[in-house]
């Protein structure tokens, strides 16, 4: 199971934060994971590699050099998402069946006053299976598209060759969402997607941006924030359904490094 959930929260005070609170999100919904499910949370900091949860920042915050501020009455919205059957059932249940009464970030309280996981109530909200999304797309008879565009709502940066890339090129999109579907997934994909994403997937259209995110250690990680579309030059059904099925994933597994502090939140857009 898989699961996005979209928590609305409020302050009462006038509170300025820091510009990227991903990092104290994540801390927060461990937290609350601890009151449901003490055994997984400390399977979660076990795991090596990519976490099967995400954590974003301030959905709609407006930051600046100086923080995010947070105005009296106005709704703000943070998202959780769950990679595992086991994940999402423990999100589910410490945030929408038993909500908190309110979400602690970096010692600022903040009123919880709705959370939901219903895509019609909020647009980076949802709920799906994997085989729900294989299924969509490589049942046959359907047309396929050989184009998709990616929101990059959150910095967005990768590893590559010892180096860090802020830009969303092709193989490190699917490369990375390809690898987060194999290691949580019980249906397997070929990994060549990445070599797929390098030799057959071109970039047609992109507005992105970089952005900074402070780092434990106090340096900074560049990220890409924006849409990109990107076009398959050739490939068979296979491909071109796997493509448009990990872009769909994304929105629960998030792209790149850092996607349990706040990086790497993206989903896929509907073509116009």
């Amino acid at each position: 199971m898989l699961v996005s959930i979209v928590v609305t929260v409020e302050t009462d005070t006038d509170t300025l934060l820091p510009r990227n609170v991903g990092r104290a999100h994540y801390a927060a919904a461990l937290q609350r994971l601890q009151t449901v499910n003490p055994g997984l949370v400390a399977a979660i900091h076990e795991r090596d590699g990519p976490k099967p949860l995400t954590c974003s920042d301030i959905l709609n915050g407006r930051g600046n050099r100086d923080g995010t501020r947070l105005e009296p009455g106005m709704p703000y919205y943070l998202r959780v998402t769950g990679l595992t059957d086991n994940v999402s059932q423990a999100l589910l249940e410490a945030l929408v069946e038993k909500p908190p009464d309110a979400i602690e970030l970096l010692h600022h309280p903040l009123r919880v006053t709705g959370a939901t996981a219903n895509a019609a109530e909020h647009g980076w909200a949802g709920s799906t299976t994997y085989e729900t999304l294989a299924a969509r797309q490589m049942l046959p008879g359907r047309s396929i598209p050989k184009q998709v565009t990616m929101q990059f709502a959150s910095p967005t940066a990768f590893k590559q060759a010892g180096r860090q890339m802020p830009m969303p090129l092709p193989d490190l999109v699917f490369g990375s969402l390809v690898e987060r579907w194999n290691r949580f997934s019980p249906l397997a994909l070929s990994p060549e997607m990445r070599r797929f994403g390098a030799e057959m997937l071109a970039v047609t259209r992109y507005r992105l941006q970089s952005r900074p995110v402070a780092q434990k250690n106090g340096a900074l990680r560049i990220g890409g924030v924006g849409t990109a579309t990107y076009r398959a030059l050739g490939g068979d059904r296979y491909w071109l359904a796997t493509m448009q099925m990990l872009a769909e994933f994304a929105r629960y597994s998030g792209v790149g490094v850092q996607t349990a502090t706040g990086m790497g939140q993206a989903r896929r857009l509907e073509e116009n």
